[in-house]
């Protein structure tokens, strides 16, 4: 006997699975059909991406991607530990354990944690292109034009959701590292606000355009302190410095212009534009800005935050190198 039909489409189902998501192609709706279905039928990814839908991946792969990128950075750190603890004869330095440890969460964790995103962000910079000539030239350009904000905010890039997502597992682990440490509740809560802008640029989803710079290419700036943290007497090695004079130095001179570049020149540009549109969507009754109104806010107040932070950090940057250009004199 033949089943009764119905009118009513099939429902199709995503597949049962749970892929890492290492690369940007993985999180590329192409590539992993993570697009939702509708009526039976597998909506345009572009349009999708433009309509600031989607396509997400889903939770299941996140926590399972986040879970693996968490023991990668615990593996790496332990892996450094161990190359140092073969290596203590090189240095008397290198025969205290608790040097090895702190060198090891430096280089292990910070390090590889900020190039990764780093890494993605500039691999992917083509992305924000428009940012930098709209930048130097701001109102006398139209590649970054203001009634483009809901595309800026609200489409949907690969690699912003790479970015913040390798960035929420540094943060984790950063923050777990941080209570181990007793580094001070200052770094804590850098680090939830932190994570809690990044999942709430991955879910429900908003200013990828943005997070490639601010929690990608900016962070090359991060890495190169993260290493010239070692030879500070009070978050470092004690000794370390005076150990390799040279090598603080040059250290500190590759980050004061890194940090030139990024934080100073490039940060304004991005956080001018970003300010601007979240602006125009807090004031809009866009469906997309009403439901990320509090996540919005939450973008505005630590882009704000931290653009302060910059003015600050730049002072002692400038101080700190005085300092030492006068102890080598």
């Amino acid at each position: 006997m033949c089943k009764p039909t119905t009118d009513e489409p099939p429902v199709a189902r995503r597949r049962r699975r749970m892929p890492l998501l290492l690369t940007t192609e993985s999180f590329n709706s192409d590539e992993t059909e993570y697009c939702d279905f509708r009526d039976g039928k597998k909506e345009d990814s572009e349009r999708r991406r433009q309509t600031g839908d989607g396509p997400a991946p889903s939770m299941s792969s996140t926590m399972l991607t986040l879970a693996v990128l968490v023991f990668m950075l615990l593996g790496m750190e332990l892996g450094v530990r161990w190359a140092l603890e073969r290596a203590q004869h090189l240095h008397p330095l290198l025969a205290i354990e608790l040097n090895r440890h702190i060198l090891a969460r430096h280089i292990g964790v910070d390090v590889m944690g900020c190039l990764s995103v780093a890494f993605i962000g500039l691999r992917n910079r083509d992305v924000i292109r428009d940012m930098i000539p709209g930048g130097i030239t701001f109102k006398r350009s139209d590649s970054m034009p203001e009634a483009g904000y809901e595309a800026r905010l609200f489409t949907y890039h690969p690699s912003g959701q790479h970015v913040l997502l390798f960035f929420f597992a540094y943060q984790t682990k950063n923050m777990f590292d941080s209570i181990v440490w007793n580094d001070g509740i200052i770094f804590i809560l850098h680090h939830l606000l932190s994570g809690a802008a990044a999942w709430g640029g991955m879910y429900p989803g908003c200013a990828h355009y943005y997070a490639i710079f601010f929690m990608g290419i900016s962070e090359v700036s991060t890495a190169i302190l993260c290493l010239l943290a070692n030879f500070d007497d009070e978050h470092g090695v004690v000794g370390l410095g005076d150990a390799f004079p040279l090598a603080k130095v040059v250290l500190g001179v590759v980050f004061a212009v890194a940090f030139v570049i990024c934080r100073t020149i490039l940060w304004p540009f991005a956080t001018y534009y970003f300010m601007r549109d979240t602006n125009n969507a807090l004031k809009s009754d866009d469906p997309r800005s009403r439901s990320r109104r509090g996540w919005l806010m939450l973008f505005k107040f630590c882009c704000a935050g931290l653009t302060v932070l910059q003015v600050l950090w730049l002072g002692q940057i400038i101080v700190t190198m005085k300092e030492e250009v006068s102890k080598m004199l």
